[in-house]
């Protein structure tokens, strides 16, 4: 589907003009074509060499954003964009779904016709050594590299760069059409060097397959976030007789004004004002806080949280991009594109590497002819032997063998990780901050403190408590219920009604009046006691409840660890500063931020990392961490956390536990510390292969045998990551 340009303006696709109050618009397009992440640095070069600021390209959806400052820019640009051979589209256009089988299926086919050609430079067998098998069986692989890499080193040309794709393609053009010419002319076998050709695409291409499948990501953040709204709604109406009448309408329909009715279990489906009713509202979804709020006659409900008990009815006072959810939709979307660039040192050194090989090449022909005397097919071989030993193979499996060795160590590990260039941040974590509810905490309601005044005993409170609560579908009477019961308490019988948003109140048959709230209750009757819950007997209080969400039995130990490991730790999070600093002393936490909304959090984030001017992970579990998680340098989740969260976030502990965080930080240490080796070793060998195969030394065979040995190499150094220990 093509697109026009006014299309991509704003984040809203549907939005036909920039907005004129921002200096840039922002624009998100689709852009396939993209095959590595070669191709996706070559074109946010590109972007910003025609204009764009800010771009960022996630090679495997193809989703690509960046800002301009007008409508006639961004025509231009996508113009731009035609002429290098990409398609640009629809944001809402379906991503083709043959680009990742074709990916595999051109490695397959390249990968098996490789082993018989790599096997005969082991085996001394007539049938593989026959150069006519060796030709049949190179073409397709040779055919399947030009067109893999030839195409992408094309368009980095085109676009002003060179990435070692170009390197590449040249290096196999070269080992192909030179061992086709020595086959032709009946040369030496020491000219023939199909297995180097083979060797090269297979190897790398098979380094773009595991990179993919490691970056690849399953559900966006913003697809999960939109599922929290109900996408059928019930609406009243009133007739012309004054009936009040109920239908069900889209969620698009509803307009501000709109009277909509919720009843218990269901989502709240826009932000709005109760006018009839009251109930208790799991909020979880904004603040991160386990403890449902209460909501009664005029208060505020915002849309996507659930309606744990009661029946409502709310008029609606913002839709559509007006709503909270919707805000915190855009706050993932800013957040995920600022995040931090990806370091490639393999494409940063390309930039001079490429070019300079070449050159290198170009310079030993002309004067190996003009200056040493030697005739115009031995300056040819040595030129071609520059750049068959100079193809950087090592450098392309230097990164991608060291990130699935580890992405798989991670996997039996408990820790799952999005892509390699997240082990990269990782590694370079220095701070590390944690949402506190179901994070640090075990996020369930525990009853942690009965205390009982004037006279009362602990049985006496608790019977009344279970005799007050037993009626009540809220969960912190069902805790109550659940904590109690079955302790051969005496329970009296109490004819009870329940406020909700308030309490409830127990009248026994003496007509002795019993009540149990919250803060409101608390209000009502001039009683101050810092906990949770209040027991009253005719408006006198007799016992008051705390209720505790319990630290993580493993918490405190990894937090210990990742002191021990040199890394400072605060806590950010949405709950009461009171219970943030009783959980941060418990755990040794020094630095706290607390009672902070999804806004605040991020703000916060980005003030720390300003501050340490070192990366930060952060840690969550909840909605309102989303925007968080994808604005940290990485972000962390639970397997027990929200979609959303784990969506948001890079690195995903599994069994819902916090223990493996400290193994995730040091395994990301020895795999960049691996790939700085294996970079090492590659550089090295370049370094030391070309000078030999300039003057001579080294044929493009032995050169190839020589990038086979550094392919080895830096294979078994990368496997040395199963065997490292990550405690």
């Amino acid at each position: 589907m093509a697109i026009s340009p006014a299309a991509c303006y704003g984040t809203n696709m549907n939005q036909p003009q920039l907005d004129p109050r921002r200096p840039a618009g922002q624009v998100t397009m689709r852009v396939t074509g993209l095959h590595c992440t070669n191709c996706a640095l070559s074109l946010e070069k590109h972007l910003t060499r025609v204009g764009a600021e800010q771009p960022c390209v996630d090679y495997t959806s193809g989703r690509t954003s960046f800002k301009v400052v007008d409508r006639e820019q961004l025509s231009e640009i996508v113009q731009s964009l035609s002429r290098l051979g990409y398609t640009v589209s629809d944001l809402a256009a379906p991503l083709p779904a043959s680009r990742h089988l074709i990916l595999h299926i051109k490695t397959i086919i390249a990968a098996l016709l490789t082993i018989p050609v790599m096997i005969a430079m082991f085996i001394p067998s007539s049938v593989l050594h026959d150069p006519i098998l060796q030709l049949i069986l190179t073409t397709p692989v040779f055919l399947i590299g030009i067109h893999h890499f030839g195409l992408s080193g094309i368009r980095s040309l085109r676009s002003g760069t060179a990435s070692m794709d170009v390197l590449i393609a040249i290096g196999i053009l070269a080992a192909y059409s030179s061992s086709l010419i020595s086959l032709i002319l009946g040369l030496s076998h020491d000219t023939i060097f199909f297995e180097a050709v083979c060797s090269i695409v297979t190897f790398v291409m098979v380094g773009h397959l595991l990179e993919e499948r490691a970056v690849k990501k399953t559900t966006s953040a913003i697809e999960s976030l939109s599922t929290l709204q109900p996408q059928q709604v019930t609406r009243i109406v009133r007739q012309a007789d004054g009936v009040e009448a109920f239908e069900k309408v889209a969620l698009g329909e509803v307009q501000v004004g709109d009277l909509l009715q919720v009843n218990s279990g269901d989502r709240v489906p826009t932000d709005g004002t109760i006018t009839q009713g009251g109930g208790s509202f799991d909020e979880s979804m904004l603040s991160g806080e386990s403890l449902p709020v209460d909501r009664a006659q005029g208060e505020r409900v915002i849309g996507g949280s659930i309606l744990s008990s009661g029946s409502i009815v709310i008029t609606a006072t913002a839709v559509g991009d007006d709503t909270v959810l919707s805000s915190i939709v855009q706050l993932v979307r800013d957040a995920q594109h600022r995040r931090p660039s990806i370091q490639r040192i393999g494409d940063a050194v390309s930039a001079v590497f490429v070019p300079t090989v070449l050159c290198a090449a170009v310079l030993i022909l002309i004067l190996g002819v003009l200056v040493f005397g030697l005739t115009f097919p031995q300056a040819l071989v040595r030129a071609l032997a520059v750049i068959v030993v100079a193809c950087p193979c090592a450098m392309g499996l230097a990164t991608p063998t060291a990130i699935m060795v580890a992405l798989g160590r991670a996997a039996t590990s408990g820790i799952l990780v999005r892509g390699g260039d997240t082990l990269e941040r990782l590694a370079q974590v220095r701070h590390v901050s944690f949402d506190k509810t179901g994070t640090l905490t075990q996020g369930a309601l525990n009853l942690s403190t009965l205390t009982t005044y004037n006279g009362y005993s602990q049985a006496e409170a608790q019977g009344l408590l279970i005799a007050l609560q037993r009626s009540s579908s809220h969960p912190i009477a069902q805790a109550i219920v659940k904590a109690y019961q079955g302790n051969g308490l005496h329970v009296p019988h109490l004819t009870v009604v329940e406020t909700k948003g308030v309490g409830v109140e127990g009248r026994a048959e003496d007509g002795t009046l019993y009540a149990c709230g919250g803060v409101r209750t608390a209000k009502q009757n001039a009683v101050e006691t810092g906990e949770d819950l209040i027991l009253l007997k005719n408006g006198a209080l007799i016992a008051s409840l705390s209720i505790k969400d319990a630290a993580r039995k493993e918490a405190a130990s990894v937090i210990s660890k990742l002191k021990a490991m040199g890394l400072s730790v605060s806590i950010i999070s949405g709950d009461v500063r009171e219970k943030c600093e009783k959980i941060a002393a418990e755990l040794g936490i020094q630095r706290v931020e607390a009672e902070k909304l999804p806004q605040e959090k991020l703000l916060t984030l980005r003030t720390l990392q300003a501050d340490s001017r070192n990366r930060v992970a952060y840690v969550g579990d909840g909605i309102n961490d989303a925007p968080t998680l994808a604005e940290a340098s990485v972000g962390i989740s639970l397997s027990s956390a929200s979609d959303v969260a784990m969506h948001s976030a890079q690195v995903l502990l599994t069994g819902a536990t916090l223990a493996n965080l400290p193994a995730a930080i040091k395994l990301a240490r020895i795999t960049v510390s691996t790939i700085k080796q294996n970079l090492f070793w590659a550089f090295f060998y370049n370094v030391l292969a070309i000078p030999l195969a300039a003057l001579g030394y080294l044929t493009p065979l032995q050169g190839a045998l020589l990038m086979t040995l550094s392919d080895v190499v830096i294979v078994g150094n990368s496997l040395r990551i199963k065997a490292r220990s990550l405690r």
